[in-house]
């Protein structure tokens, strides 16, 4: 004999008719669910724009330029950390390991070497907006060999580790074109660094 569901027989809903009386949506599936980016105010979104803006207008062939969309941009930049950093702010410090990558929105930050002594490739330079910082540590958990230092109130974007871990696991084809140019940035670096050391050869 079958037995009909007490909250049927006394007239009693069910939790789930009370959830869609009430008007609240089903949760979402946990692979569809991103709670990190949800948290992620929504200027870092034109802060994303800009940087894009500014490299794209940079004259170095060391500018940051993937091959992103607008919306390629907001979703790489809803991942980021917006920060906004004092003059003489020490952003990376020589021997201490960092994985995060660094967008220069606004300011200017001087960078150095630990090894800027041997190696031409390793000269001071300053980082304006548009540039990158730490794209080496995409490809190497290695401790960092540079001194960064703002030079005036800056503002960048902060990929950190976690979070590129987060972009790659939701959207692997604006995480595999962000290496690509970060590598693209790093070879131009070397063959900039290469004609350096012709014109220096005797």
């Amino acid at each position: 004999m079958f037995h009909t569901p007490i909250d049927t027989r006394f007239g009693v809903p069910s939790s789930f008719d009370c959830l869609f009386a009430l008007g609240a949506k089903p949760l979402q599936f946990p692979a569809d669910m991103d709670l990190c980016r949800e948290q992620v105010p929504g200027a870092v979104d034109c802060d994303g724009l800009r940087f894009a803006a500014q490299a794209g207008e940079s004259p170095s062939r060391n500018a940051f330029r993937p091959a992103f969309a607008t919306g390629d941009w907001r979703v790489l930049s809803s991942f980021c950390i917006a920060r906004r950093l004092p003059p003489d702010y020490r952003v990376l410090i020589p021997g201490r390991p960092d994985r995060t990558l660094r967008f220069v929105v606004e300011g200017t930050l001087w960078q150095e070497s630990a090894a800027s002594t041997r190696a031409i490739a390793s000269q001071p330079k300053l980082l304006q907006p548009g540039a990158i910082l730490g794209e080496e540590a995409l490809f190497s958990d290695g401790p960092c060999e540079l001194d960064v230092r703002t030079l005036e109130d800056s503002l960048i974007l902060e990929l950190p580790l976690q979070r590129q871990k987060e972009l790659t696991a939701s959207c692997p084809e604006i995480a595999f074109e962000l290496l690509r140019a970060a590598g693209a940035a790093i070879a131009a670096r070397g063959r900039t660094s290469e004609g350096r050391a012709e014109l220096a050869m005797p």
